[in-house]
């Protein structure tokens, strides 16, 4: 259940893959690309169908195919011209698409669904003869895999060979090949090549006297491989010189276009996921350290006997409970222990996740606010089985990436999951308040994560760029079953996000009974 609620939302659907395919994935910005190493989707409304997340899931489908098996290098010494280039892409995006089914065969579904939507449209049939010849080539390709593409394919195929005698038999024979034999890069270039080759044969080829009707043409061109008119022989001439612009768009093409049309026009409003950033962070001041010290003892002895979850231990055999019908034999020799029973034992298993607001609104709270920070994450991680992470948001100029000024929010991780706790944990306010943006980022971090119980803290002024973005994301983490609390600084608005699971608090002392009030009812179960 879990699995399907992560593949209906984006930023969820988008980590996953990634980390499946070993490539980085960011969404937000303007416009879906792929730079060799990451793959950028743009920035998306809020509420995404499960067309757009079909379309988005596809588009890194796609573009981490070509990331793991192009080999760009080759195509860049090949200097192919623009019509070689369209037609290598056709080859190279079935071959890398069907390399990365073999290691992941559930993305072979996603494909397929894919070149259905994108290509099973017969209203996107092109009325220049040159041009139906990338078509044709197209759809004979994509129809391997979805048969039912056959007939755009024929259809296309007829008008084609009635402008152009006998040149079908001829591209067959290429695809032949390279179903059965294209097995790189280099492969997909030599048949690209070839495909071109015979092009160029038919406009060498003596055009017909006086042109004639495209009807006497067909009937006087009954050989496999006829000779084009004077107008056809120029068509093919303009294809073989033709421009990258005016050709047109392949796969990663369609679907970057379709992506790039759902970008809200106002970005704040929009689905985005905060990218890592660059943030100077330093040690607690030595004279908050004794203060920060004391709260932390305090929080850590009341929340000891909260955080527990119940971790499932070997099954016991006894003389109570379920038969065990494995345990018969035992009753031969007078042994009652046939009972099974599934014991379980008090344990804390546990991530907690430290979400820290460090914007220019926070500037007055800022040192209450990181010495709170400090004194949570060292009270819970002195507790064994607890899991403990910090991050910071915003974060300046992004290390992953980024758009340039277009970038999108950040964040900067102060303490990952796993990491030994350090003292480095004042950082300097300034900037927005990409709320929604920076949980998303900690939801994706999380959601991976081995322990049984999951929870983001918030500590924050309450007031993020966009209520709806930070609400949305708070509601999503819920639904994958994230425990999510706030804690306000000198502030009450955190309680219009989190209206029956926040505090406030104005100074350090009042930090462990806010904090244990806030999670009491909730860690007792």
């Amino acid at each position: 259940m879990k699995n399907q609620l992560l593949m209906k939302s984006l930023p969820m659907v988008a980590s996953v893959l990634g980390r499946k395919y070993g490539v980085k994935v960011v969404i937000g910005g303007k416009g879906a690309y792929t730079d060799g190493s990451i793959i950028h989707l743009p920035a998306l409304p809020l509420e995404c169908n499960e067309t757009l997340i079909g379309l988005a899931r596809g588009f890194v489908d796609h573009e981490a195919a070509h990331i793991r098996e192009t080999r760009f290098d080759w195509l860049k010494l090949a200097n192919l011209t623009p019509l070689e280039m369209h037609v290598w892409n056709t080859f190279e995006d079935w071959r890398v698409e069907h390399r990365l089914a073999r290691l992941f065969p559930g993305c072979r579904q996603n494909f397929n669904w894919l070149i259905r939507h994108l290509f099973g449209n017969d209203s996107e049939q092109t009325d220049d003869p040159a041009m139906a010849i990338l078509n044709w080539l197209l759809l004979s390709v994509r129809a391997w895999d979805v048969p039912s593409l056959g007939g755009q394919r024929d259809q296309v195929g007829a008008s084609v060979e009635t402008e152009f005698p006998g040149l079908i038999a001829r591209l067959n024979l290429v695809l032949q090949k390279v179903y059965a034999c294209c097995d790189s890069t280099q492969d997909c270039i030599l048949y690209a090549r070839e495909v071109v080759s015979i092009l160029k044969d038919k406009t060498t080829s003596q055009p017909q006297q006086n042109g004639g009707s495209k009807s006497e043409r067909t009937a006087k061109n009954g050989a496999p491989d006829g000779i084009p008119s004077k107008v056809s022989r120029r068509l093919l001439e303009c294809l073989l010189s033709i421009d990258e612009n005016e050709l047109p768009f392949d796969l990663g093409d369609r679907l970057a276009e379709s992506l790039n049309k759902e970008t809200p026009s106002d970005l704040n409003e929009s689905l985005r996921v905060a990218q890592l950033g660059n943030k100077t962070t330093k040690p607690i001041a030595p004279e908050d350290a004794t203060a920060t010290k004391r709260a932390s003892i305090a929080l850590r002895t009341q929340l000891q006997g909260l955080l527990q979850s119940s971790v499932l231990k070997r099954t016991k055999i006894g003389r109570h409970g379920r038969l065990d019908a494995r345990q018969l034999h035992r009753l031969s020799v007078a042994d009652a222990r046939v009972f099974r029973r599934d014991g379980r034992k008090v344990g804390i298993n546990t991530a907690v996740h430290i979400l820290l607001d460090c914007s220019g609104s926070m500037r007055r709270r800022i040192k209450l606010t990181t010495q709170v920070c400090h004194a949570v994450a060292t009270a819970l991680a002195a507790i064994d089985g607890i899991n403990v992470g910090v991050t910071a948001f915003p974060a300046g100029t992004p290390t992953d990436g980024g758009n340039g000024n277009d970038s999108g929010p950040t964040i900067c991780p102060i303490l990952k999951h796993g990491e030994r706790l350090h003292d480095n944990f004042a950082v300097s306010a300034t900037g927005c308040t990409p709320l929604g943006e920076a949980f998303w980022w900690v939801l994706q971090q999380m959601m991976p994560l081995s322990e049984s119980r999951k929870i983001v803290l918030l500590l924050t002024d309450g007031d993020p760029d966009s209520f709806n973005v930070a609400l949305d994301a708070i509601e999503e983490g819920r639904r994958f079953g994230v425990e999510i609390y706030g804690l306000g600084i000198l502030s009450e608005a955190i309680t219009q996000l989190l209206p029956h699971h926040s505090r406030t608090i104005n100074d350090l002392p009042e930090l462990a009974p806010a904090m244990f009030g806030m999670l009491r009812g909730a860690l007792i179960k």
